[in-house]
């Protein structure tokens, strides 16, 4: 177990107390870059309308076609959410809304300090879409020195210092712009010491181009997380990442909608266990992270979804029923992120 420190939004603990821990969640989150416009009569009336127990299978078709689907807010909602997590066994939350989808780090420590869950923020930009206008006119030492006076002094005029770098965005392909962000979260982390998480697109095959980017900017790749690849239900992709020395995060459990749009899909929950034993058994349980990826209305227990505590409550009996035995889980859950979030006291 890490004995490094770990910065939360309620200030710094050490690694060992931060227990059970989801490595990828999002609280407060505003999605609606990702909104598609209908392509059939019967998305319209979704658009703008209440989530009921009348529309919700249809937003399990296509979730972003839904506005208010996109967007969470609500700090009751939140609270409570994730007090299910708490009641759990739960004790940790990654928290990874960064710039350009509203990130809201006051409103973290309130849910932090109702809740009893150490919450860690996270800081940087998320992709291209999103970006402000700075990232693409500022120059990479001014984005640098930016992202180093937020993580040292704290978040969008707080004092609420963040814990990680990312989920830094990139897209298919990497914009140059993103290339630039990662470029800039490589030497934070040179300077700081945090652990960079790095989205990647959905259904693509783009997070070896990260690394390399990565890599060549100076990053230390053991400490660098790679999130979503378990919507890409292939382990011999995830073991050539694996390969690269980082960490395989499995974020998107509970989570099985079509995107109308494109006709992708999530693979199942079924298939996810499948590859994470495969990848276990290979010996690669030492790099292996997983979490839920929770980020639109859908998702809550609120509107019929698996919440927040969908993998202690589903997925580690799941495990246990395959064979996993504890020490494994607890490797998942409390190891391994400590040993990803501590940094030197």
């Amino acid at each position: 177990m890490s004995t490094g420190r770990v910065m939360t939004v309620r200030g710094p603990i050490s690694g060992r107390d931060l227990g059970i821990t989801l490595m990828h969640e999002h609280v407060f989150i505003d999605l609606t870059l990702l909104w598609d416009s209908p392509t059939s009569e019967w998305q319209k009336p979704l658009v703008d309308a209440e989530i009921t127990l009348a529309n919700r299978g249809l937003l399990q078709v296509d979730p972003y076609v839904s506005r208010r689907n996109l967007v969470l807010d609500d700090f009751g909602a939140a609270v409570a959410e994730l007090a299910q997590f708490r009641q759990l066994g739960g004790g940790s939350v990654v928290e990874l809304t960064t710039t350009g989808i509203r990130p809201q780090p006051a409103k973290l420590r309130e849910v932090s300090e109702q809740t009893g869950l150490h919450i860690v923020a996270g800081c940087g930009c998320y992709t291209q879409r999103s970006h402000p206008p700075e990232v693409a006119t500022l120059s990479e030492s001014e984005l640098l020195e930016r992202l180093l006076d937020e993580i040292a002094k704290g978040l969008g005029g707080t004092d609420v210092r963040p814990g990680i770098i990312g989920e830094i965005g990139t897209s298919s392909p990497v914009h140059p712009d993103e290339a630039k962000v990662l470029r800039v979260a490589a030497a934070a982390q040179g300077k700081t010491g945090l652990a960079i998480n790095v989205h990647v697109a959905i259904f693509r095959r783009e997070a070896l181009a990260a690394l390399d980017i990565l890599e060549a900017a100076g990053a230390d790749l053991s400490h660098v997380v790679i999130s979503h690849l378990d919507e890409q239900p292939d382990t011999a992709y995830h073991r050539a990442i694996l390969g690269r020395g980082v960490y395989v995060e499995y974020d998107t459990f509970g989570s099985e909608s079509y995107f109308d749009g494109d006709g992708s899909a999530e693979p199942s929950d079924r298939e996810r266990v499948d590859c994470l034993i495969e990848l276990l058994d290979a010996g690669f349980g030492d790099r292996l992270l997983i979490s839920q990826d929770v980020c639109t209305k859908v998702q809550l227990l609120k509107f019929g979804g698996s919440g927040y505590g969908h993998i202690l409550r589903s997925i580690v009996p799941r495990l246990r029923r395959r064979g996993v035995d504890d020490a494994t889980v607890l490797k998942l859950l409390v190891e391994n992120p400590a040993r990803v979030l501590a940094t030197a006291s």
